[in-house]
């Protein structure tokens, strides 16, 4: 503080100086000279000094050049100056008569985050840096030149957060080495960032946060094929919360593996229960939905369903991995939708049609999610929120919508407290899709039906279920042929 207040005094004599030289009748005087330079002094010392002002206003969030000038009172050679002094602190945000500037924020971690993308063929480029600035926001410094600000995480990172099962299981395996608090709900975005850049190279999408992911990938050997017989083994770990980093959202317990292909893989519990015995049977629907949707030519995962050891596992291909080390972006409608529309509560049709009147994904992509909306309405899957649909991004926007996963009759799924249901509720017949949209998904319902009924996979206590689908899907037949 000593010295603050040495330079502070300097600044203000060299300034009084400057002033007495311009008034000759001062210059002549010693005494009123130096009374003028104490003056100086008193106020210099007193008042906070330009750049002092800026810290303050830059805190509250960035600003524009002439919001310093009206919020200070200084003029725009004077604030120039200050954000000059002030270096390094401040970053510059867009360009020309535009330019915002932020103040960064040292006290969230670390000062600057790279931030790498993978490319298809399973190359690695640096996509620019990460810096968070007051009082909550980041500013993304592209390699291109241009910075943008976000006010909270940039949303591209959303769906790379731990989440879900395997966030709460990373959360307990994980928090205590990071000096996070143990549970997931209390994680900051200060403490995602912390978790992303110690444990982010193998995350949904295809983005690294920080140098030491850049190095394990570039360091880390070819995956190893992983066999079938070591999932139940794996199916424990990811149990106990020893699981490697993913992000992969949703409740259902799982892990991901290298088969020979990457893949995310679900699991049951190994108790010979109604319950674990009903989990197993939506297993067995959703490979069995996106079998259906696959032989229709919608795009959807590959899936595996296997038995082994008392539990079963439903394999399902990553569409955001290429080959042995390439990566594809993937993005949520959940990010999407928080980003650019900021209206959560709309179904996957109405969302996605206005992302495609903005050019943010394609009219086929919305055409795509009205249909696979109207399919899970009809086979019941009371479970469509935002994070079961996903789009794809190729080369830049618009975005392609991503093969269709975790489409399964949900409304039969256990109770918390242990009942299992054996009816579904009418389906709503949304109007934001069209007629010849619920004639085709009809059609692929009843294939679902139709197959279900034949399939070895399925228990005898799911027999129940599929007579309520059945019941289910001729009450919508009625209603959909009313809409002419």
């Amino acid at each position: 503080m000593n010295d603050f207040r040495g330079k502070r005094a300097a600044e203000a004599a060299n300034t009084a100086g400057a002033s007495a030289r311009s008034f000759p009748e001062i210059a002549h005087d010693p005494g009123l000279s130096r009374i003028i330079q104490y003056l100086f002094i008193i106020l210099f010392i007193a008042m906070p000094s330009h750049t002092d002002s800026i810290r303050l206003c830059l805190l509250q969030g960035p600003k524009q050049a002439r919001q310093l000038v009206e919020s200070i009172g200084i003029s725009q050679p004077t604030a120039s100056r200050a954000l000059a002094a002030l270096g390094d602190e401040i970053l510059r945000i867009g360009s020309g008569r535009a330019i915002q500037y932020a103040l960064r924020d040292p006290g969230r971690g670390p000062g600057s985050v790279p931030i790498y993308q993978i490319t298809a063929d399973g190359t690695i480029r640096r996509l620019g840096l990460l810096i968070p600035v007051c009082p909550n926001g980041f500013v993304m410094q592209q390699e291109d030149g241009r910075s943008l600000h976000s006010e909270s995480l940039p949303w591209w990172l959303a769906d790379m957060c731990p989440q879900g099962f395997l966030g709460r299981a990373y959360a307990a395996h994980h928090a205590a080495a990071l000096g996070l608090p143990a549970s997931l709900v209390e994680w900051s975005e200060t403490h995602m960032l912390r978790a992303l850049m110690a444990h982010g190279d193998n995350l949904v999408g295809n983005l690294l946060l920080g140098d030491i992911a850049r190095e394990r990938f570039i360091d880390s050997p070819p995956p190893s094929p992983v066999d079938e017989s070591q999932y139940p083994a794996l199916a424990e770990a990811a149990e106990r919360g020893d699981v490697p980093g993913s992000s992969a959202g949703g409740e259902q317990p799982k892990f991901i593996a290298f088969t020979g292909q990457h893949v995310l893989v679900k699991f049951t519990a190994v108790e010979d229960n109604p319950v674990t015995q009903r989990w197993r049977d939506l297993l067995a629907a959703e490979h069995l939905a996106a079998k259906v949707l696959r032989a229709a030519g919608v795009p959807a995962v590959s899936s595996r369903l296997l038995d082994i050891t008392g539990r079963r596992f439903l394999e399902v291909g990553r569409f955001d991995r290429v080959g042995l080390l390439g990566r594809r972006a993937l993005h949520s409608l959940t990010s999407l939708e928080a980003e650019f529309i900021g209206d959560a509560r709309s179904p996957w049709p109405v969302l996605a049609a206005r992302l495609a009147a903005q050019g943010i994904v394609t009219a086929e992509a919305a055409e795509g999610a009205a249909l696979l909306f109207a399919f899970g309405t009809l086979i019941g899957n009371a479970d469509m929120h935002n994070g079961n649909l996903s789009f794809v991004a190729e080369a830049g926007r618009p975005y392609q919508l991503a093969p269709a996963y975790d489409m399964l009759p949900m409304a039969f799924a256990p109770r918390s407290g242990g009942g299992l249901p054996v009816e579904l509720p009418p389906a709503r017949l949304h109007s934001s899709i069209e007629a010849a949209t619920w004639r085709q998904a009809l059609v692929l319902a009843d294939e679902f039906v139709t197959r279900m009924r034949q399939d070895g996979n399925f228990s005898a206590s799911w027999v129940q279920c599929a007579d309520a689908l059945g019941r289910h899907l001729e009450d919508a037949r009625l209603r959909i042929a009313r809409l002419g």
